[in-house]
Protein backbone atom coordinates (compact mmCIF):
# COMPACT_ATOMS: atom_id res chain seq x y z
CA UNK A 1 0.00 0.00 0.00
CA UNK A 2 1.37 3.47 -0.59
CA UNK A 3 0.57 5.90 2.08
CA UNK A 4 3.22 9.02 0.99
CA UNK A 5 4.37 10.30 -2.24
CA UNK A 6 7.80 12.34 -2.01
CA UNK A 7 8.24 14.34 -5.36
CA UNK A 8 10.74 16.89 -7.03
CA UNK A 9 9.45 19.86 -7.83
CA UNK A 10 11.51 21.63 -10.57
CA UNK A 11 11.08 19.70 -13.94
CA UNK A 12 8.69 17.43 -12.00
CA UNK A 13 5.61 19.56 -10.79
CA UNK A 14 6.81 22.08 -12.69
CA UNK A 15 7.06 23.35 -16.52
CA UNK A 16 10.76 23.80 -17.96
CA UNK A 17 10.56 27.44 -16.87
CA UNK A 18 9.70 26.49 -12.92
CA UNK A 19 6.60 27.66 -13.12
CA UNK A 20 3.84 25.38 -11.02
CA UNK A 21 1.74 23.23 -13.16
CA UNK A 22 -1.79 23.18 -12.25
CA UNK A 23 -2.41 19.59 -13.06
CA UNK A 24 0.01 18.86 -10.77
CA UNK A 25 -1.36 20.82 -8.28
CA UNK A 26 -4.77 19.16 -8.64
CA UNK A 27 -3.39 15.82 -9.03
CA UNK A 28 -1.31 16.73 -5.14
CA UNK A 29 -4.62 17.91 -3.78
CA UNK A 30 -6.31 14.53 -4.97
CA UNK A 31 -3.68 12.36 -3.38
CA UNK A 32 -3.69 14.26 -0.30
CA UNK A 33 -7.53 14.29 -0.38
CA UNK A 34 -7.12 10.12 -0.40
CA UNK A 35 -4.89 10.03 2.33
CA UNK A 36 -1.84 9.93 0.61
CA UNK A 37 0.61 11.66 2.39
CA UNK A 38 2.89 14.47 -0.16
CA UNK A 39 6.16 15.31 0.59
CA UNK A 40 8.53 17.85 -1.35
CA UNK A 41 11.50 17.07 -1.73
CA UNK A 42 14.01 19.27 -3.37
CA UNK A 43 17.13 21.03 -4.37
CA UNK A 44 15.60 24.20 -3.19
CA UNK A 45 15.86 25.87 -0.24
CA UNK A 46 13.77 25.12 3.07
CA UNK A 47 11.45 28.24 2.93
CA UNK A 48 10.53 27.74 -0.51
CA UNK A 49 9.67 24.66 -0.07
CA UNK A 50 7.38 25.56 3.13
CA UNK A 51 5.74 28.04 1.04
CA UNK A 52 4.89 26.27 -1.66
CA UNK A 53 3.82 22.66 0.55
CA UNK A 54 1.27 25.24 2.54
CA UNK A 55 -0.16 27.08 -0.65
CA UNK A 56 -0.49 23.67 -2.79
CA UNK A 57 -1.78 21.59 0.32
CA UNK A 58 1.22 18.54 0.77
CA UNK A 59 0.90 17.24 4.76
CA UNK A 60 4.07 15.74 4.94
CA UNK A 61 7.47 16.78 5.54
CA UNK A 62 9.89 18.93 3.47
CA UNK A 63 12.89 17.27 2.39
CA UNK A 64 15.42 21.06 1.11
CA UNK A 65 18.80 21.34 -0.24
CA UNK A 66 18.70 18.13 -2.32
CA UNK A 67 18.56 16.31 1.61
CA UNK A 68 20.31 18.24 3.80
CA UNK A 69 17.38 19.82 5.21
CA UNK A 70 14.35 18.06 6.68
CA UNK A 71 11.05 19.83 8.33
CA UNK A 72 8.04 18.32 10.13
CA UNK A 73 5.73 20.29 12.17
CA UNK A 74 8.40 22.09 13.50
CA UNK A 75 10.91 19.63 14.17
CA UNK A 76 14.33 20.46 11.86
CA UNK A 77 17.70 17.90 11.27
CA UNK A 78 20.22 19.42 9.01
CA UNK A 79 22.45 16.97 7.13
CA UNK A 80 26.52 18.01 6.49
CA UNK A 81 28.96 19.89 7.16
CA UNK A 82 27.60 23.83 7.13
CA UNK A 83 29.87 26.23 5.38
CA UNK A 84 31.80 23.46 3.50
CA UNK A 85 29.74 24.39 -0.08
CA UNK A 86 30.46 27.80 0.69
CA UNK A 87 33.73 27.63 0.85
CA UNK A 88 33.62 25.79 -2.28
CA UNK A 89 31.91 28.74 -3.90
CA UNK A 90 33.75 31.13 -2.91
CA UNK A 91 36.98 29.31 -4.65
CA UNK A 92 34.67 29.18 -7.88
CA UNK A 93 34.74 32.65 -7.89
CA UNK A 94 38.29 33.25 -7.38
CA UNK A 95 38.51 31.49 -10.25
CA UNK A 96 36.08 32.35 -12.43
CA UNK A 97 34.97 35.16 -11.89
CA UNK A 98 31.88 37.04 -12.48
CA UNK A 99 31.02 34.02 -14.30
CA UNK A 100 30.07 32.26 -10.85
CA UNK A 101 26.63 33.33 -10.56
CA UNK A 102 24.74 32.69 -7.28
CA UNK A 103 20.83 31.72 -6.77
CA UNK A 104 19.10 34.40 -4.94
CA UNK A 105 18.23 31.84 -2.26
CA UNK A 106 22.06 30.72 -0.79
CA UNK A 107 21.41 33.17 2.02
CA UNK A 108 18.32 31.08 3.14
CA UNK A 109 20.33 28.02 2.49
CA UNK A 110 21.94 25.84 5.61
CA UNK A 111 24.33 23.36 3.71
CA UNK A 112 23.63 23.05 -0.19
CA UNK A 113 24.92 26.24 -2.33
CA UNK A 114 23.39 27.25 -5.68
CA UNK A 115 25.12 28.30 -8.63
CA UNK A 116 23.65 29.45 -12.10
CA UNK A 117 24.49 26.75 -14.79
CA UNK A 118 26.66 29.67 -16.13
CA UNK A 119 29.91 27.41 -17.08
CA UNK A 120 30.63 23.88 -18.00
CA UNK A 121 29.85 21.48 -15.40
CA UNK A 122 32.98 20.01 -15.44
CA UNK A 123 35.00 23.13 -15.05
CA UNK A 124 32.78 23.82 -11.95
CA UNK A 125 34.09 19.86 -10.93
CA UNK A 126 37.16 20.73 -11.50
CA UNK A 127 37.54 23.81 -9.37
CA UNK A 128 35.16 22.24 -6.41
CA UNK A 129 37.84 18.76 -5.86
CA UNK A 130 40.20 20.70 -4.03
CA UNK A 131 37.85 21.27 -1.41
CA UNK A 132 37.82 18.12 0.83
CA UNK A 133 34.20 16.43 0.92
CA UNK A 134 32.12 18.10 -1.71
CA UNK A 135 30.33 17.12 -4.50
CA UNK A 136 28.54 18.68 -7.67
CA UNK A 137 25.02 18.03 -8.67
CA UNK A 138 23.68 19.23 -11.65
CA UNK A 139 19.52 19.45 -11.24
CA UNK A 140 19.28 20.37 -14.87
CA UNK A 141 18.47 23.99 -13.32
CA UNK A 142 21.30 24.90 -11.59
CA UNK A 143 24.74 23.58 -9.99
CA UNK A 144 24.33 22.23 -6.38
CA UNK A 145 27.54 22.19 -4.36
CA UNK A 146 26.99 19.96 -1.37
CA UNK A 147 28.54 18.16 1.17
CA UNK A 148 29.74 14.80 -0.61
CA UNK A 149 27.54 12.82 2.40
CA UNK A 150 24.36 13.93 1.64
CA UNK A 151 21.88 13.11 -0.45
CA UNK A 152 17.51 12.78 -1.28
CA UNK A 153 17.38 9.38 -0.02
CA UNK A 154 18.87 10.13 3.14
CA UNK A 155 16.69 13.00 3.52
CA UNK A 156 13.67 11.01 2.44
CA UNK A 157 14.75 8.37 5.78
CA UNK A 158 14.75 10.86 7.84
CA UNK A 159 11.21 12.02 6.34
CA UNK A 160 10.10 8.67 6.80
CA UNK A 161 10.94 7.66 10.19
CA UNK A 162 9.46 11.43 11.33
CA UNK A 163 6.18 10.94 9.36
CA UNK A 164 6.04 7.47 10.94
CA UNK A 165 5.96 5.69 7.42
CA UNK A 166 8.01 3.12 6.16
CA UNK A 167 10.13 3.44 3.08
CA UNK A 168 8.10 0.61 1.50
CA UNK A 169 5.17 2.49 1.44
CA UNK A 170 6.57 5.37 -0.59
CA UNK A 171 6.34 6.40 -3.78
CA UNK A 172 9.15 8.49 -5.28
CA UNK A 173 8.95 10.89 -8.51
CA UNK A 174 11.21 12.76 -10.51
CA UNK A 175 13.24 14.26 -13.35
CA UNK A 176 17.29 14.83 -12.78
CA UNK A 177 20.09 12.44 -11.80
CA UNK A 178 19.33 14.33 -8.27
CA UNK A 179 16.46 12.33 -7.95
CA UNK A 180 18.27 9.08 -8.26
CA UNK A 181 18.86 8.21 -4.69
CA UNK A 182 15.46 9.31 -3.49
CA UNK A 183 13.77 6.77 -5.85
CA UNK A 184 16.19 4.16 -4.83
CA UNK A 185 14.67 4.61 -1.28
CA UNK A 186 11.56 4.41 -2.24
CA UNK A 187 9.63 1.21 -2.56
CA UNK A 188 7.86 2.34 -6.04
CA UNK A 189 9.44 4.29 -9.04
CA UNK A 190 8.35 7.19 -10.84
CA UNK A 191 9.94 9.22 -13.74
CA UNK A 192 8.34 11.68 -15.27
CA UNK A 193 8.92 11.73 -19.26
CA UNK A 194 11.68 14.43 -19.28
CA UNK A 195 13.59 12.76 -16.91
CA UNK A 196 17.33 12.13 -17.40
CA UNK A 197 18.09 9.10 -18.58
CA UNK A 198 20.09 7.45 -15.86
CA UNK A 199 17.00 8.19 -13.64
CA UNK A 200 14.74 6.39 -16.08
CA UNK A 201 16.48 3.24 -15.81
CA UNK A 202 15.95 3.37 -12.12
CA UNK A 203 11.81 4.38 -12.12
CA UNK A 204 9.54 1.50 -12.98
CA UNK A 205 7.20 3.45 -14.76
CA UNK A 206 8.22 6.72 -17.06
CA UNK A 207 5.13 8.50 -17.53
CA UNK A 208 4.23 9.27 -20.80
CA UNK A 209 3.68 12.70 -20.63
CA UNK A 210 6.65 15.72 -19.57
CA UNK A 211 6.87 17.57 -16.20
CA UNK A 212 3.95 18.67 -14.13
CA UNK A 213 1.40 16.59 -16.59
CA UNK A 214 3.53 13.86 -16.18
CA UNK A 215 3.40 14.09 -12.44
CA UNK A 216 -0.73 14.10 -12.95
CA UNK A 217 -0.83 10.68 -14.93
CA UNK A 218 1.76 9.37 -11.82
CA UNK A 219 -0.36 10.00 -9.56
CA UNK A 220 -3.11 8.29 -11.22
CA UNK A 221 -0.85 5.38 -11.40
CA UNK A 222 -0.14 5.57 -7.70
CA UNK A 223 -3.91 5.92 -6.88
CA UNK A 224 -4.76 2.81 -8.38
CA UNK A 225 -1.96 1.04 -7.23
CA UNK A 226 -2.33 1.98 -3.54
CA UNK A 227 -6.41 1.28 -3.63
CA UNK A 228 -7.04 4.91 -1.91
CA UNK A 229 -10.25 5.65 -0.65
CA UNK A 230 -12.36 7.44 -2.87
Amino acid sequence: MIRAVATDVDGTITDSNSIMNLAAVDAIRDLESRGIMVMLCSGNALCVLKALARYIGCTGPAIAENGAVIEYRGKLKIIGERGLAQRAVCCLKEEFGESIKETWSNKYRYVDAAIMRTIDLKDVEGAVSRIQGVKVIDSGFAYHIIDRNVDKGKGLQCAAKWAGIDPKEIAGVGDSTTDCELLRTAAYRYAVANAAPELKEVAEMVADKQYGDGFAEIAKAIIAKSGARM
